[in-house]
């Protein structure tokens, strides 16, 4: 009888200690397969796994896709920056691959290797200048060559664009140059013609022959406008970037004085509210006086010569934040829905009926503004008038 009960006794224990490991390892099971179903979930796998293997093969394989996917992605950055002529590279510290496109090739003399990275350490007087960077943007000489290097750093890698600084300059000279030989050029043949007309409208009395004259002038004057936005441009010096306030005032008075005749032939009305800024008249705007110039005549031109007759132009400077606000607006036609993309490009929207004509006006603003660092806003609909603004930063 007792060897039977301990017999029992033993039993039970062996199915109570089998029972508890079969629960353990169902637990353990379940837990597995619930962290497996969240890793699923999580990376978007679409399988249902059964083991840590078969998953951990696949995130392998995802990880290996992912890289190729980021290579692709780098190198379509660098093609995109190589489309500007701007001459970058991809550093990765682990691997010590730089990933470079064409532009900088050429600049650093890779053009014959064909390739389209190299060890940095390969890179010859380069690849030590550049892993050694104090600064994320600093100027470096190597032997007569001048270059800027940009550096933008991630965890694990950085971004840099080169630019030579010796050939920009060369660039920017010969733009002068060719500015003011085109003004030079235009200015003479343009005095004979204002003189010529302008005797014409003293001496004829015929009214058809004169009213004639009288629009052979006024495209004379539209030129020398034009003439006169060139000369500003061929007259800027890079070491004057800034201007005071009191002389972007006296310019825009300048401006208007210059398109008096068209404001009294359709008596258009010009409003000037400058109070906010009279005391700060000293105060110097990060905008050159070539590119203030080429603000002003052009947004006030187009201010006068897009209105309707007997309308009104509004011209303001104002604080806003850490800027100076020029703002001029109108109440003539406004700017289509759909022409609002054209009016900044070269050739674009430039009308006073809605219509579509060739213009450089405003692609000018667009460029002078984006070399003072400011921004410009738009507010305009159809047959509700224009105001622009122009947000100039101090210095």
């Amino acid at each position: 009888m007792i060897t039977s009960l301990n017999f029992l006794s033993i039993i039970i224990t062996i199915f109570f200690v089998s029972f508890i490991i079969v629960f353990f390892i169902y637990n353990l099971y379940k837990k597995r397969k619930e962290a497996l179903q969240v890793i699923e979930k999580k990376f978007g796998l679409g399988k249902d796994y059964q083991n840590y293997l078969d998953l951990a093969l696949d995130l392998v394989q995802e990880l290996q896709k992912l890289q190729s996917r980021f290579f692709e992605l780098k190198k379509l950055c660098l093609q995109i920056l190589d489309l500007s002529s701007q001459a970058a590279a991809y550093w990765e510290y682990q691997s010590d691959i730089l990933q470079y496109n064409s532009s900088f090739a050429r600049l650093v003399g890779l053009s014959t290797l064909h390739r389209e990275q190299i060890s940095i350490n390969e890179l010859p007087i380069f690849g030590k200048l550049l892993t050694e960077m104090t600064h994320d943007s600093q100027t470096i000489e190597i032997g007569t060559m001048r270059m800027k290097v940009q550096r933008i750093i991630g965890d694990n890698h950085c971004f840099f664009i080169l630019s030579d600084i010796d050939a920009q300059e060369t660039e920017e000279k010969e733009k002068k140059y060719l500015t003011h030989a085109i003004w030079h050029e235009l200015k003479t043949p343009l005095t004979v013609l204002k003189g010529y007309s302008q005797l014409f409208l003293e001496e004829i009395q015929e009214p058809e022959l004169l009213e004639k004259c009288r629009k052979i002038n006024f495209q004379v004057e539209r030129l020398e406008k034009i003439t006169a936005q060139l000369r500003h441009l061929a007259r800027q010096n890079e070491s004057e970037k800034t201007t005071k306030i009191k002389i972007f005032i006296d310019m825009i008075h300048q401006v208007i004085h210059t398109w008096q005749n068209e404001i009294d032939d359709r008596q258009i009305k010009v409003q000037t509210k400058f109070e906010e800024v009279e005391e700060y008249r000293e105060r110097e705007m990060g905008f050159s006086q070539g590119d203030l110039y080429i603000v002003a005549s052009n947004l006030i031109s187009n201010a006068i010569r897009f209105n309707r007759s007997y309308g009104l132009v509004s011209i303001s400077l104002y604080f806003q934040q850490n800027s100076l606000v020029f703002e001029v607006a109108d109440n003539g036609p406004g700017i289509p829905e759909e022409m609002k993309d054209l009016i900044f490009k070269p050739l674009g929207y430039a009308s006073n009926n809605g219509g579509k004509s060739q213009g450089m006006g405003l692609y000018l603003v667009k460029e002078a503004v984006r070399r003072g660092g400011g921004r410009i806003a738009v507010q305009s609909g159809s047959d509700s008038g224009t105001t622009m603004r122009i947000f100039i930063p101090f210095r």
